[in-house]
């Protein structure tokens, strides 16, 4: 049984702040937490998400699209034998089609 500990990214849509956990994965990984900064809900995106700053608004807005549809920044693989991964989109509207073209492969 693998006990390796992962640090996962949390993330507040209200205060737009991020903060990281670990946890080890067989013990399971709560989806929400308390975030320590404003008292709120924060959502587990996973151990790949990187907060963009507090300030950028468009891409907050992204963060939340795509996390409203289902992707929490987990790796989406493709290509032979799933090797190779997709990137996530720069910006909403790149996310909108994203969306639409990987919502099987969450």
């Amino acid at each position: 049984m693998d006990r390796t500990p992962y640090n996962m990214a949390f993330a507040c849509f209200d205060c737009r702040k991020s903060f990281k956990r670990e946890f080890v994965l067989t013990d399971g990984v709560p989806l929400e937490m308390k975030c320590p900064h404003c008292g709120g809900v924060a959502h587990n995106l996973g151990r790949h998400f990187k907060a963009p700053k507090k300030g950028d608004l468009k891409q907050w807005q992204k963060v939340r699209f795509l996390f409203d549809h289902g992707f929490r920044f987990q790796k989406i693989r493709v290509g032979p034998k799933d090797k190779d991964t997709v990137p996530y989109p720069d910006t909403l509207e790149q996310a909108k089609e994203f969306v639409v073209k990987y919502k099987n492969m969450r």
